[in-house]
């Protein structure tokens, strides 16, 4: 049952000078925040509040006396359409949406919800933004009162399109500080910064061990698109710095000097991550021998204390490694232990490294897992806006998040003047939210020019201005152009034609994969002609994107390409592992005459390696064989099948869909149905997919068990949309 809850509306309608009734501002932001928050930190809210009215906004409080979800959201939406409300920033103890049953809607996201609900749900604030989408109360979490957990609903859409910006302002664990002093010193210093009007001149993005499989092509071309999106750098000004993993054998020290620099207004951070850390380097490249027998007994000893049977570990060690004693001795000597314990602390940035520490960049995009997990106590990202340094907003992710994503999807509208809200909105995934003030925006680089004058404005309030954005996607800046694209997208007036003649024939390399992007979203007669295109473009993003694609879409009219492309000699190391996958997903008899057509030639050295491989391919294509048929044995265990099952929501193996279809309606194994069924869902670039929309179609109208049923209905739901 849905509880309403009534709130505290308070407007601020006069100017700060005079104290003179003014006339509402265009655009609202609503500013939630709890009861508690509000009575300890009014005035530096009100601060907040002013600077934001002062920047053309119309600042409304929202002060939520019950805190349920469900009132937020609708009295957000109530503020949608009745004050052209653009987004919300909430403040201190704003309820969690903890959502289940949408993973599809994250981008890696795929943890067994009969797991605990507080891990296997997703924290997420497409809720309250995303008015299009559809939840079903659950309940409560007993024990983390602030969790409320929903189901979306069979039927709601599913697709993230967010309607306004959100942002979270909660704080994390700060020694010596109180969450309502941080808070109101957060908020002082956001409202602060707005002031300065900073444009963008420098710029750093940083790669962690193990990234984009550590690819240097892919940082080689991203500094190419960033040339291009931001105006200072394409003017051959600025500061655009890269900092790799191998720099150092700690580089976490080189990075936090970096991040700290006063004049860096945005970082962008690719690596791996944690709740409470920064995962940056894996071990040292070095061509010393004796730092690698260093490593090497560091590595033993590791393993000797996690062993149960020390002895035996050593033993083993040297047996098996034809290493002397001395190698594995010392594991549980103090200082050996205190020496490997400071060693792997200086690997990461953990939140102790953040006591105290002042980050300088404005504005910090984290592509990385768990480092956004705002509905913890204490989580890493926090600790970059909850300080005396410069930070003020940073995009995290609240779980785990995939490599392969366009993490500066027209990030270069900031130098519009567009406000990070207004440009994030339009990337969210489930998972990914802004930490700290949505409303900061820089200062446009583009000031004397027309066609970009108030940008940020039309982003809300032109949306649907067809003659606009049309113009504009005649422009020579390629930011503005690929904006263009997207706004008409969304309104449905440009054509996926129209979007492959960009993508096959634009020289910009951030419009055309703009135009691919756009194809691809949904799936179209164009999808198989944009990832030919794509596996060959020069920009190795799209190549990576088109290959990711590929490897789930599956149709035959790529399987020439997609081994041609990876077994290649000139083929990028990530777009190669995409490609992997591809080749290991297609019925065995097609995908070894590819092979023997592309890879096993015997024109020379490289291409007699690549023979090699064959018995491994032959293995996996074979194994995949027989666990399919393996699904209909009934000697076989369930946990086997259920491997084989949700496996397929990375794979989209379309080889064997007839097994699928019968076992969904012969097996008596519910429990497994409904899994492949929810499997299915993952499906939707897969050139079999309209076929699997019918078979699931057929079952629904026969299925007697209603798990089974919902899930089928979820499905199609997901694969129509």
């Amino acid at each position: 049952m849905k509880v309403l809850v009534s709130f505290t509306l308070i407007t601020f309608m006069t100017l700060l000078t005079g104290g003179l009734t003014a006339k509402p501002a265009e655009r609202g932001v609503a500013i939630v925040v709890d009861p508690l928050t509000w009575d300890n930190c009014k005035k530096s809210i009100e601060n907040y509040s002013s600077s934001i009215k002062a920047d053309g906004l119309n600042p409304i409080i929202l002060v939520d006396r019950w805190g349920v979800p469900d009132s937020i959201r609708t009295n957000l939406y109530k503020l949608y359409k009745e004050k052209n409300l653009e987004g919300a920033v909430f403040i201190g103890d704003i309820p969690v949406p903890m959502i289940r049953n949408a993973q599809h809607l994250t981008t890696a996201f795929k943890m067994d919800q009969r797991r605990p609900w507080d891990r296997s749900s997703v924290p997420s604030d497409r809720f309250y933004d995303d008015f299009d989408l559809k939840f079903e109360y659950l309940k409560r979490d007993s024990v983390f009162t602030n969790y409320y957990y929903y189901n979306l609903a069979a039927d709601s859409p599913h697709r993230i399109e967010c309607e306004i910006y959100s942002a979270r302002i909660k704080p994390p664990l700060v020694p010596g500080k109180d969450k309502y002093t941080l808070i109101g010193e957060f908020l002082d210093k956001a409202a602060a910064e707005k002031l300065q009007k900073r444009v963008i001149n420098s710029l750093t993005y940083f790669s962690g061990h193990g990234y984009n499989s550590n690819c240097l092509v892919s940082r080689v071309d991203e500094r190419l698109s960033l040339t291009e999106q931001f105006k200072t750098f394409s003017d051959g000004k600025g500061t655009l710095n890269f900092i790799d993993f191998t720099f150092d054998d700690f580089v976490k020290h080189r990075l936090m000097s970096e991040l700290s620099r006063e004049d860096l207004d945005l970082a962008i951070l690719h690596h791996h991550g944690s709740e409470d850390a920064q995962l940056l380097n894996g071990s040292s490249l070095t061509n010393m021998p004796n730092r690698w027998i260093d490593m090497t007994k560091k590595f033993f000893r590791g393993k000797i204390r996690g062993s149960s049977d020390t002895t035996a570990s050593k033993q083993y060690y040297i047996d098996n490694y034809n290493v002397p004693a001395s190698w594995v001795e010392n594991a549980f000597n103090p200082d050996f232990i205190k020496r490997d314990s400071l060693d792997d602390a200086s690997l990461d940035i953990s939140i102790p490294d953040m006591y105290g520490y002042k980050p300088g960049a404005r504005v910090i995009l984290f592509d990385a897992c768990f480092n956004g997990s705002f509905h913890l106590e204490d989580y890493i990202s926090g600790h970059y806006i909850f300080n005396s340094g410069k930070t003020v907003v940073v995009k995290a992710n609240s779980v785990n998040t995939l490599q392969d994503t366009w993490t500066n999807q027209l990030v270069g509208i900031l130098d519009f003047g567009v406000s990070v809200g207004n440009w994030a909105k339009g990337q969210m995934t489930l998972e990914s939210h802004l930490i700290g003030d949505p409303t900061y925006r820089y200062a446009s680089s583009h000031s004397a020019s027309k066609e970009l004058a108030g940008i940020d404005s039309k982003i809300v309030n032109e949306k649907f201005n067809e003659k606009l954005w049309r113009g504009n996607i005649k422009s020579s800046v390629p930011e503005l152009k690929s904006l263009s694209m997207k706004m008409l997208y969304n309104m449905g007036k440009i054509t996926t034609d129209e979007l492959l003649t960009i993508q096959t024939g634009d020289k910009s390399p951030v419009v055309r994969m703009q135009a691919f992007y756009l194809i691809n979203k949904r799936y179209n007669p164009n999808v198989v002609k944009s990832l030919k295109a794509g596996l060959y473009d020069n920009y190795e993003l799209i190549r990576r994107m088109s290959a990711k694609e590929a490897s789930t879409n599956l149709s035959p009219e790529l399987l020439e390409d997609i081994f041609k492309v990876r077994y290649s000699p000139g083929t990028s190391k990530r777009v190669e592992f995409q490609l992997k996958s591809a080749c290991e997903s297609y019925g065995k008899d097609e995908a070894l005459a590819a092979f023997s057509k592309y890879a096993d030639t015997g024109k020379d050295q490289w291409y007699i390696n690549r023979g090699q491989e064959r018995k491994m391919l032959e293995y996996i294509l074979g194994r995949t064989e027989k666990e399919m048929a393996e699904l209909l044995d009934p000697a076989i265990a369930a946990r086997n099948k259920r491997f084989t099952i949700t496996a397929l929501r990375n794979l989209n193996n379309v080889a064997y869909l007839d097994t699928l279809f019968r076992f969904l309606r012969e097996s008596d194994d519910n429990e497994l149905r409904a899994t492949l069924a929810e499997a299915f869902a993952w499906y939707t670039n897969s050139w079999k997919k309209h076929e699997i929309v019918k078979a699931l179609s057929e079952q629904l109208k026969i299925e007697k068990d209603n798990n089974v049923k919902s899930e089928i209905t979820r499905t199609i739901y997901r694969l129509q949309d």
